[in-house]
């Protein structure tokens, strides 16, 4: 587990939150800060300070709060923001001489399937979760044919991890419907593949697109 930091002016400056950042896998009990530290009080002029002493005014919105121990299992990266070196957890964990741990309980299906994927993977799968979530907020997520899917009377959508691509899997009529978007990708009977490399806020925001129809398509029938 991991340990809290007390920051002060005996600790150097490289470990501050401009110069490290620390990716983590998407945990419901995360808070938004903004709106966190609004509810606890926090003095207007400090969190001012603290915004504009990491240059984020636009990007604090985006900062989450944790008031847990945050487990080392869910640490998917770490990097030095000054140099750009990457610390791998897994290779640091390595290091560690081996310890009983108690078997990890997934929350639903599709955590286990999300865990059982590559680090470099899971924050990708976790994304296309969250935006086919919102896009179907009324669907229920489960696995189907063996991966990830949300369902609403019957399967709306499914997404699955491959090898060098994240397959999505809306059906013939979506692919259809989406086709003149769809020029660049591979695609086949029902199925469309974004490869990892090219996996962005575009293509999420496509998938989401296409994840919406697919729930409005299946409202009507």
């Amino acid at each position: 587990m991991l340990t809290h930091l007390k920051f002060d002016e005996s600790i150097p400056s490289e470990h501050d939150k401009t110069h490290i950042r620390i990716s983590l896998l998407q945990n419901e009990s995360f808070e938004h800060w903004d709106e966190w530290s609004d509810v606890k009080g926090m003095n207007k002029d400090y969190k001012e300070a603290l915004i504009c002493s990491a240059n984020a005014q636009e990007m604090y919105k985006t900062w989450y709060i944790s008031e847990t121990v945050i487990p080392i299992r869910d640490i998917i990266e770490v990097k030095n923001m000054v140099t750009g070196e990457i610390i791998s957890v897994d290779d640091a964990l390595k290091s560690i001489s081996a310890i009983d741990t108690p078997n990890i309980e997934f929350r639903s299906e599709i955590d286990k399937y999300i865990a059982s994927q590559p680090m470099t993977i899971q924050i990708l799968l976790l994304n296309v979760r969250l935006a086919i979530k919102q896009a179907l907020p009324d669907a229920e997520e489960r696995i189907s044919w063996q991966m990830p899917t949300f369902w609403k009377k019957r399967n709306i959508i499914h997404f699955a991890a491959q090898k060098k691509h994240l397959g999505i899997y809306p059906g013939v009529d979506a692919i259809q419907h989406f086709a003149p978007r769809l020029t660049e990708y591979k695609t086949s009977k029902g199925t469309v593949q974004f490869p990892y490399d090219s996996l962005g806020a575009e293509q999420i925001k496509l998938i989401a697109e296409i994840a919406a129809w697919c729930g409005t398509e299946a409202a009507r029938e």
